[in-house]
């Protein structure tokens, strides 16, 4: 391996991690390490990357899981998906980007990943990366998910429910489970849970539905209650009244 990437790999990940740091050089180190794409980077990299996402580090988990992209392929999908994981604030675009790209290249290889991690709890227990394996699995969606879907619209975990709700959306033309839990999920406790079950009926446009969807229209939420009116005009739009 040659000892100048090396330095510069750890120049930019101590400079990532600086808010003072000259962003003009960082991007002079990037652009270096990036040329080289040395797969012997591979374990430094990641390292860096679930150390920036640990931190909180937005910034600098951008740009080391773009790097890890460009040199690793396919085989960065497990430690970028557990970056992603990590809600930080920011909009995620690159990285959110790179996972969905990787994942539709291969999808095999991805479901084969991603399977494990949404099973109950175990293997691992970490709900938000259970959340992100439910999320990039609908990339890469077989008529097979819908049963792991409809077991995990029961997860005790509020996120994983909502983000089951938005990934059933691609089975309710195929699969009458997948649109009898949304509707049951429109009683679920959480109002963002709800919120994203009103929004996949809305795409759905299944007219037994209706009176389900019509009954939150007197939700104790406020957000909850606008998305009815959302997920009626998406109706509409569709011809459904």
């Amino acid at each position: 391996m040659d000892e100048t990437v090396v330095a510069d790999l750890e120049a930019l990940a101590t400079g990532l991690a600086d808010p003072d740091a000259d962003l003009d050089a960082l991007d002079v180190l990037e652009a270096r390490v990036l040329a080289v794409r040395d797969a012997a980077l591979v374990p430094a990299l990641e390292a860096h990357l679930a150390a920036a996402a640990e931190a909180r580090g937005w910034y600098a988990r951008a740009v080391l899981a773009r790097i890890l992209v460009r040199t690793a392929g396919r085989a960065s999908l497990p430690a970028l998906l557990r970056a992603h994981a990590r809600d930080l604030g920011d909009d995620q675009d690159s990285l959110t980007t790179g996972l969905t790209c990787l994942a539709e290249e291969d999808p095999a290889s991805a479901r084969a990943l991603l399977l494990p991690w949404t099973l109950d709890p175990d293997p691992d227990p970490d709900p938000e990366l259970r959340r992100t394996a439910f999320w990039l699995l609908d990339h890469v969606r077989h008529a097979s998910d819908v049963e792991r879907l409809v077991r995990a619209a029961a997860d005790p975990d509020e996120g994983v429910r909502r983000t089951v709700a938005g990934a059933l959306t691609g089975h309710c033309g195929t699969d009458p489970r997948a649109v009898v839990v949304l509707t049951g999920l429109l009683s679920d406790a959480s109002p963002r849970v709800r919120i994203s079950a009103l929004s996949s009926l809305g795409f759905a446009r299944r007219p037994e539905t209706l009176p389900a969807i019509r009954r939150l229209a007197d939700d104790a939420d406020e957000t909850v209650r606008r998305w009815v009116t959302i997920a009626l005009a998406r109706f509409l739009a569709g011809g459904v009244n």
